[in-house]
């Protein structure tokens, strides 16, 4: 009965093949909102974000209060003899006036160059006039945005062919598990069959320990296809980022179709949409803007600059102690012993160079293409063959088993049939997971998949 099951499921496959499996396509879409590498790109990209808005705001004049308070002593003297040139004067004032109206005893002055006490508080402003390299550096950061979205959108889809794949491995191994089990309980019946011919003496004791041998190696076996089934949900759980041991649905409703495209279009498509080859360029252009700004060290740059503020020796904020001014500053480096044009000679050959893997990746492309493509188109005829081949197994084991059933054949034919069922079972798993398998990865290679769309539904 579960045999019958099992192949209906199989056959509702082979007719339903023109739909996403809803299931999977659930599993996708959790992945990517859920997958722990991928928020690490997420992290990254935010922290690009981040770095754009702190070049952009190098646009923007900067403020800041500034204020200081000195105590001080010693250090340089100066000597100003006021006593040594009044006193004489004052003296023969006196005497002219026959009056003392003018000291003579004025003491010479000793100013230190610090004075012992002093405040400075001010309100500082600078703002870029003419400044290229922030212009240039602002165009840099923004590739890099850019940059690490297309880094973040190429493991993106990356993870959904890898979610895929996952998933038809686990529907494989979960498959195979179901044959397995369908196959004990058959070889249960037979070899109740066979005890009960060997009491009526209808074959001899080997038979029966030849099923017995038989079921012991089909259990070695059915253990092997559980672990396998639960190792590959495990895999799967852990790119889904939950639990290893939560419950995987498994649904076998609908998949995709057989795909309506050539190497031509996908080649086309493949080179419109990858994210690498998106990336090259944007490395290109950063190169570029690279070069920009060492050219432009050659203009002068021009900022504006103004202070307000309070200076004294007590901390006393009124008019008598205040003080502005403003400045017009300019830089013009005239002569660095050539560095600057070392700097945009380097930039101008890294982008040649980036140019130039930018051609070799579009022929990487191309062969992970034809390699992908020639796969699908043979796992596509593999089904074919398996299920001409499994249809016609099972025709020949029920007229074996009839037969053997009525004495007209030996154990050991029956076995060899009913082996060869089994092989052709399994046969026929293998070969529609591996074509859904290889119809992710030509989705992947050729950039098929919408991986924005998915990204946008996800935040929505």
């Amino acid at each position: 009965m579960k045999r019958l099951i099992l192949l209906l499921i199989l056959s509702v496959f082979q007719i339903s093949i023109f739909a996403q499996n809803e299931t999977l396509e659930n599993y996708v879409k959790f992945g990517l909102h859920n997958n722990l590498a991928l928020k690490q790109k997420n992290f990254d990209y935010e922290k690009s974000n981040s770095a754009l808005a702190e070049a952009r705001g190098l646009f923007l004049p900067s403020i800041g209060i500034n204020a200081r308070f000195t105590r001080a002593g010693g250090g340089r003297d100066i000597s100003f003899p006021i006593g040594d040139i009044l006193n004489p004067i004052h003296g023969s004032l006196n005497y002219l006036l026959q009056q003392n109206l003018f000291p003579t005893n004025v003491q010479n002055e000793n100013i230190p160059f610090l004075r012992e006490k002093e405040h400075e508080t001010k309100i500082s402003l600078v703002q870029p006039i003419f400044q290229p390299a922030i212009y240039f550096n602002y165009k840099i950061q923004d590739k890099m945005l850019e940059l690490s979205e297309l880094e973040k959108n190429n493991y993106a889809r990356n993870l959904v062919a890898e979610i895929k794949k996952a998933y038809f491995n686990f529907l494989k191994t979960k498959s195979i598990q179901q044959i397995y089990e369908n196959t004990m309980e058959l070889l249960k019946e037979n070899l109740r069959v066979n005890e009960s011919l060997f009491k009526n003496d209808k074959v001899t004791i080997d038979v029966v320990y030849r099923a017995k041998a038989e079921i012991s190696e089909i259990e070695q076996k059915l253990f092997d296809a559980k672990k396998n089934n639960e190792l590959s949900g495990s895999y799967l759980n852990f790119i889904l980022n939950r639990e290893l041991d939560s419950e995987i649905i498994f649904d076998t409703s609908s998949f995709s179709q057989r795909l309506n495209i050539d190497f031509e279009k996908s080649y086309e498509t493949a080179v419109k949409h990858r994210e690498e080859l998106k990336q090259l360029d944007l490395v290109a252009e950063v190169f570029s803007d690279k070069e920009s700004i060492q050219l432009s060290k050659y203009l002068p740059g021009i900022s504006f600059a103004a202070d307000y503020g309070f200076q004294g020796e007590k901390y006393q904020f009124d008019k008598d102690h205040d003080y502005w001014m403003a400045s017009v500053v300019l830089q013009w480096n005239l002569f660095n012993g050539l560095r600057d044009y070392s700097q945009k000679e380097q930039a101008e050959i890294e982008r040649k160079k980036v140019e130039t893997q930018k051609e070799e990746l579009k022929k990487q492309i191309a062969l992970q293409i034809r390699e992908a493509y020639k796969n699908y188109e043979s796992a596509f005829k593999s089904i074919k063959s398996a299920q001409e081949m499994h249809v016609s197994l099972k025709s020949s084991f029920r007229i074996i088993d009839k037969k053997y059933k009525e004495g007209m054949i030996s154990y050991i034919e029956f076995l060899d049939a009913r082996n060869k069922l089994t092989q052709s079972e399994i046969g026929e798993v293998l070969a529609v997971y591996d074509f859904q398998q290889k119809i992710a990865e030509l989705e992947k290679v050729s950039a098929l998949i919408n991986v924005d769309e998915y990204i946008k539904n996800d935040k929505q």
